[in-house]
């Protein structure tokens, strides 16, 4: 009773009569001076745990009510509550143009880097490709218009980055619903659209691991649906397909 009356900030007079409801419905039984959970009881706390996930989730910041989640599929969505440790990291207004350097700082030493990513970052290329060198295990989807960007300013490094053999490059199509996504062995951040579109360059970022499986996770739905460059050829097959509008018909369409 102790233990209880501590967590919960409570007293004993306060907690008696929740915890006899709850024996008496055979959540809770009382063993000596201790209080446990039943089998049933195990169960019914699986399903509440994950409610109370999301309470506190919302309750922390408006973000997720505020932004678009329509590029984060239903099986995903049912356990957003994974995400509730998450901290909003809102942009400076003066330097919204300039490179993030608290995420290269972040992601800087990786022993893996999962990337995600519907804006052209050309500040982040030298994390790549300096992860690539150190062996860091490196994944990239771009969209094929960011990819074009890259490819027109940096063909040499991409064509470079695109061979590495512990570096994967992916493309998929323009109008993805998820504006950016980082995943390591060090945390993960997500960026997502508000309702109406636009792009804030504020972002969520954690370091929990719930979080971090769950955003590898997400990374995963989009890498499966995605083309995938691996070699001069296919960058040159790229390329074509660009100059002639004939990117294939993509499958993100539908996340749910």
């Amino acid at each position: 009773m102790e233990e209880i009356k501590t967590l919960l900030e409570v007293s004993p007079t306060a907690i008696l009569p929740q915890i006899k409801r709850l024996t008496d419905s055979d959540i809770v039984i009382q063993k000596n001076s201790s209080y446990e959970l039943t089998d049933m009881g195990e169960q019914v706390f699986k399903k509440v745990q994950s409610l109370v996930n999301v309470l506190t989730l919302l309750e922390r910041d408006n973000y997720w009510i505020e932004h678009d989640l329509s590029g984060i599929p239903q099986y995903l969505l049912d356990r957003i509550g994974d995400l509730k440790d998450c901290k909003l990291v809102e942009a400076d207004p003066s330097q919204i143009f300039e490179p993030r350097t608290e995420l290269l700082n972040f992601f800087s030493s990786s022993r893996f880097l999962m990337v995600f990513s519907s804006f052209y970052r050309p500040e982040f290329l030298p994390l790549y490709t300096k992860l690539g060198r150190l062996e860091s295990e490196v994944t990239l989807i771009f969209t094929e218009s960011v990819l074009e960007k890259f490819l027109y300013n940096y063909e040499r490094k991409i064509r470079k980055l695109s061979t590495m053999k512990n570096a994967e490059l992916f493309v998929c199509n323009d109008g993805v619903k998820l504006a950016e996504l980082m995943v390591s062995d060090r945390g993960m951040m997500i960026s997502l659209f508000d309702s109406n579109g636009r792009f804030y360059h504020n972002y969520m970022s954690c370091s929990e691991p719930e979080a971090v499986n769950w955003a590898k996770e997400l990374f995963e739905f989009y890498k499966s649906r995605a083309w995938r460059i691996d070699s001069e050829k296919s960058i040159d097959n790229f390329v074509c397909t660009v100059e002639s509008e004939t990117f294939p018909e993509s499958m993100l369409l539908s996340p749910h």
